[in-house]
């Protein structure tokens, strides 16, 4: 025999970083693990656990054994029925058998799945180390249960003190054998045959945890997902984890690959894993579990990295959200990420990833006489889903997603091989607007876009009121793209691509943003429903990506703008307008996909399209986009004093019988009107008293009834040199 162990003369314990998470200072076989694993004899599962409850079988501790023992490789004969040239346990099977260890069954398998009992180990590890019978008497209360063709093995077991039995007397033969009695049995054996010699007990060091990290005890399924070379990522599962396919869809400025399992063999419960790769080198992960049977499923998405000296949770909870409850979005349940997650390298850089938590949601749909549909979730549940444990300088990080059945959940992570934030600073300001704007801050990312909570007339509405969905005005990240401009900080700039994309993946094939949730409030007004293109939305995301794009040097940052400029200028003749005068008309708010129906026309849509008739206009120079913007101007000329409310304040909407109805938007209106009295100023002065007037009534309005301000409207008041004219009041960051 070769001696292979390394040798102390130290009587103490040595302390050591602790391997696995259910190997700890109290495990009664942590000295006979730890020693086998710096071997390389046996190792622990992708999760950093060791499982030394689970079951050891007959091919697995073939394997162990050859390893053991270093036997020769032997080629693959066909004596088995359950070993094929393929099979996992070939190499243990082949050596075994050919070294006289195992020997197989009788039915002519080597049972490589079935359980080792101790009768079995005794037998095996009797004829492995080639232990001899020394005479003496062992006897044990339940002999009389061994087998006639293992009672000599284990009584030679016994007889080199490898084993001793149970506390009562009993050997027990017909239990299985676990991880942890295999180990044991099998490092005593290699003792006791001079292969190695025993060290000294070891002491962990402690493990840092994050979360409410927990060790689960019992066997789990893995499937490795390659979604990067510096952290191993698998899927856990108590379900058997089959790898489906994969496929990569490119966005305009991000690529997504996207990973596919099936779960329990059932086809209708898959798990999508999406990479989103950004130009940035930062990556998106969005897993999404989708269930369409009853059975209850977990499915744990982990990820090991080496080389961490440091871990650092910053979480968002150290600011609490103080939640209300208003008549337009009733309750909303959902708060905020996780928080940041950060490692340092032994070399001193630091990472960093955004954790979201996880969303149980049943999607929910609406199917109409016209064949549209209209698509809500309901949200059953918003949970931490983020735990971890540091075990010397590997990190194991564990994103858990829980099923009832017939539901979706959604998790995401952004990954940084940088900081995503330059400063704690601004770190720690970007979650405490998070938690004072909770509601307006995206927190439910998925692969298809982010979810949030939707007002209350909406159909299909669940009966809990928790309807949720994709709302364009959140998709596009306009308090993120200010963020930017202003700071250049990594983690905006990821979310703007990761809008970017968004946006691509909701238009799909067509040329305009289509609103894909029905309103009850149109609907009750007009008969319309989802799909339909809501002009507000499209203007907003067309300003959204010409602004981005021209600052992140996207050559198609003015792509959007000109669709949607055309889609204005073709409502003429179309006959989608209401008409005030010659040359002079409101366009619609929204343009229906599937129905026949003229709109009523808002203060702010109207706005918002002019202002973009003439971005366009002085962008692509073609005098269309001016002409049309002329006929707005001149409606809004000749109807000025009807659109002024008695208070001072500006009538919502005007309906296509022209009667002007509806209480307005507190601020959205008045940034309009500053931004349309900026562009006209530029283009033709002659225009702007018309905006100047209604500025000044608004603005009048708002400070009587100390309505306040938003920053965009304190910035715009004093570029066009009206500060005097900023309302009493708050001042807010967002106008909706």
């Amino acid at each position: 025999m070769i001696l292979v162990g390394c040798s102390s003369t130290e009587a103490e314990s040595r302390q050591i970083e602790q391997s696995f998470t259910d190997i700890h200072n109290d495990f009664w076989a942590k000295n006979e693990v730890t020693q086998l694993v710096e071997m390389e004899i046996i190792n622990g599962y992708p999760d950093k656990q060791f499982r030394p409850s689970v079951e050891v079988s007959r091919g697995q501790a073939a394997n162990l054994m050859a390893g053991a023992l270093k036997l020769p490789e032997a080629a693959y004969e066909p004596i088995f029925k359950d070993v094929s040239s393929k099979s996992s346990h070939l190499k243990g099977a082949m050596a075994t058998y050919k070294a006289g260890i195992f020997l197989g069954k009788e039915d002519g398998t080597f049972g490589v799945g079935d359980s080792l009992t101790r009768e079995q180990m005794a037998t095996v590890i009797t004829r492995a180390f080639n232990l001899q019978d020394t005479g003496e008497e062992i006897h044990f209360s339940d002999e009389n249960r061994i087998s006639e063709s293992h009672r000599e093995g284990v009584k030679i077991l016994a007889q080199h003190g490898i084993t001793t039995g149970k506390e009562d007397g009993s050997f027990d033969p017909k239990t299985p054998v676990n991880r942890a009695t295999y180990v044991v049995f099998l490092h005593r054996a290699m003792v006791k045959t001079g292969m190695v010699e025993e060290q000294p007990s070891v002491e962990f060091k402690p493990a840092q945890t994050f979360g409410t990290y927990e060790a689960i005890r019992a066997e789990r399924n893995f499937a490795e997902v390659p979604v990067s070379e510096n952290a191993k990522t698998y899927l856990r599962s108590n379900q058997y984890v089959q790898y489906v396919g994969e496929k990569t869809v490119k966005h305009p400025h991000a690529t997504d690959k996207v990973y596919t399992y099936k779960f329990g063999g059932i086809p209708s419960v898959a798990v999508h894993v999406t990479k989103r790769e950004l130009p940035n080198g930062d990556y998106f992960l969005f897993t999404e579990l989708k269930n369409d049977q009853r059975l209850p499923i977990t499915v744990d998405l982990i990820q090991t990295e080496n080389g961490v000296t440091r871990s650092l949770l910053h979480t968002y909870d150290r600011y609490p959200i103080k939640k209300v409850t208003d008549d337009t979005f009733g309750f909303d349940i959902t708060t905020y990420p996780t928080g940041i997650f950060e490692e340092t390298s032994p070399e001193g850089t630091r990472s960093q990833k955004m954790i979201g938590k996880s969303y149980q949601s049943k999607a929910l749909t609406k199917t109409y006489a016209n064949g549209s549909e209209s698509h809500t979730r309901e949200l059953l549940s918003e949970k931490e889903a983020f735990s971890g444990v540091k075990l010397g300088d590997s990190q194991l990080s564990v994103y858990r997603l829980q099923s009832r059945g017939y539901d979706i959940v959604d998790q995401w992570i952004l990954v940084s091989k940088e900081p995503l934030f330059s400063t704690k600073q601004e770190m720690d300001g970007w979650m405490l607007e998070s938690a004072i704007n909770y509601k307006k801050r995206n927190k439910w990312y998925t692969a298809q876009g982010p979810y949030n909570k939707m007002a209350t007339t909406i159909e299909p509405m669940p009966t809990s009121g928790r309807g949720y969905g994709r709302n364009l005005l959140l998709v596009k990240e306009d308090r993120v793209m200010a963020k930017y401009l202003e700071t250049k900080e990594r983690y905006y700039e990821s979310l703007l691509y990761n809008s970017y994309a968004n946006l691509d993946v909701f238009r799909g094939n067509a040329t305009y943003w289509e609103t894909e949730v029905t309103s009850t409030y149109l609907k009750g007004l007009f008969g319309l429903t989802a799909p339909f293109v809501d002009t507000r939305f499209n203007e907003q995301i067309a300003l959204f990506l010409y602004n981005g794009g021209k600052a992140f040097g996207h050559s198609d940052y003015n792509v959007g703008l000109k669709n949607y400029a055309d889609l204005l200028v073709s409502q003429r003749k179309k006959g989608n307008i209401t008409s005030v005068g010659p040359n002079a008309y409101y366009i619609p708010d929204y343009f229906p996909s599937k129905q026949n129906v003229k709109t009523h026309t808002s203060m702010n849509h109207q706005l918002g399209g002019m202002n973009i008739l003439l971005l366009a206009y002085k962008e692509f120079k073609d005098p269309v986009y001016l002409e049309t913007a002329n006929s707005i101007q001149a409606a809004l000329v000749k109807d000025v004093d009807k659109w002024i409310r008695p208070d001072g304040d500006i009538w919502y909407k005007v309906s296509p019988d022209h009667t002007f109805v509806g209480r307005d938007y507190t601020h959205l209106t008045l940034e309009d009107l500053i931004h349309s009295y900026e562009m006209w100023s530029d283009i033709d002065p002659s225009k702007v008293p018309v905006f100047e007037k209604m500025i000044r009534s608004k603005a009048g309005y708002m400070d009587r009834n100390q309505k306040g301000y938003t920053t965009k409207i304190k910035n715009g008041l004093e570029r066009i040199g009206m500060p005097e004219l900023l309302p009493a009041g708050t001042e807010h960051t967002d106008a909706l």
